[in-house]
C-alpha cells in the first residue's frame, strides 16, 4: 500500500464516518460493561467507555493509513478483551472498521481475532490457575503430573497472551516460555520415576528448532 499522509488519513476518515454505527458501538459497549438496562447518558462519560472509542477512532485513522496510529487495533483489542465485550460487539467494531480500511489491509480482521483471542485467554487462565490449584493436592505421581502440566498450561497461556498483545519483550516472553517448558520436564520426570511404563513418557527425539532453521 502507498503510503498516507495524515491529511489524506483525515480526509479519508471523515468521508468513511457514520454516526449512527459509531452510536451503535457506544451503546453496545456501555450495555456489556454496565447492562443491557444501563442509561446512556449516565455512563457516556466513563472513563472505560472512553478509552474505548478513543481507541476506536485511532484504529479508524489506523485503518485510514495514518502512520502515527500503528497498532491502534492492538489497543483496542487489549481494552475490547480487558472490558469482557461480548462477540456482538467486537463483531460490530470490525464491521465498521472495514468503513475505513484500505484496499490490503487487514487491521479490521486482526482486531477481532485478537480480541477474540484475548477474551477466551484471559478466562483459561483464571479456570487454569484454579484446576492447578486443586491438581496440588492430589496424592499420586498422576495428580503431581496433571499438576505440573496445568501449571505448564498456564504459563503458555500467558506467552500466548503476550504474543497476541504484541508484546515487544521478547526476554519476558522468552521467560514465560522457558517456565512452560520447565513444568512439562518437570511433569515427564513423574512419568518417568514412577509410571509402570517409563517408556511411554521418552521424549528425547523431540526436535527444538534454533538459529540454524532460520
Amino acid at each position: 500500500m502507498q503510503p498516507t499522509s495524515r491529511q489524506q488519513a483525515l480526509e479519508r476518515y471523515t468521508a468513511a464516518y457514520d454516526n449512527a454505527s459509531y452510536m451503535d458501538i457506544r451503546h453496545r459497549i456501555i450495555n456489556d460493561l454496565f447492562g443491557k438496562d444501563a442509561e446512556y447518558t449516565i455512563h457516556e462519560a466513563n472513563e472505560q467507555v472512553i478509552d474505548l472509542m478513543n481507541a476506536l477512532q485511532d484504529t479508524c485513522l489506523e485503518c485510514c493509513g495514518a502512520d502515527q496510529h500503528c497498532g491502534s487495533h492492538i489497543t483496542l483489542a487489549k481494552l475490547a478483551a480487558w472490558g469482557k465485550l461480548g462477540n456482538e460487539t467486537i463483531n460490530a467494531i470490525q464491521f465498521y472498521l472495514l468503513r475505513f480500511e484500505r484496499e490490503g489491509s487487514t487491521i479490521a480482521v486482526d482486531f477481532e481475532c485478537s480480541a477474540k483471542a484475548l477474551s477466551i485467554t484471559h478466562q483459561f487462565i483464571e479456570q487454569v490457575s484454579i484446576g492447578t490449584a486443586h491438581a496440588n493436592g492430589i496424592h499420586a505421581w498422576q495428580g503431581r503430573m496433571a499438576y505440573h502440566l496445568l501449571a505448564a498450561a498456564e504459563y503458555l497461556l500467558r506467552t500466548a497472551e503476550l504474543l497476541v498483545e504484541r508484546h515487544n519483550d521478547l526476554g519476558y516472553i522468552r521467560e514465560k516460555l522457558k517456565y512452560g517448558l520447565n513444568r512439562i520436564t518437570n511433569a515427564l520426570y513423574e512419568g518417568i520415576r514412577f509410571s509402570d511404563k517409563s517408556e511411554m513418557f521418552n521424549f528425547k527425539s523431540t526436535y527444538f528448532p534454533d538459529e540454524r532453521d532460520r
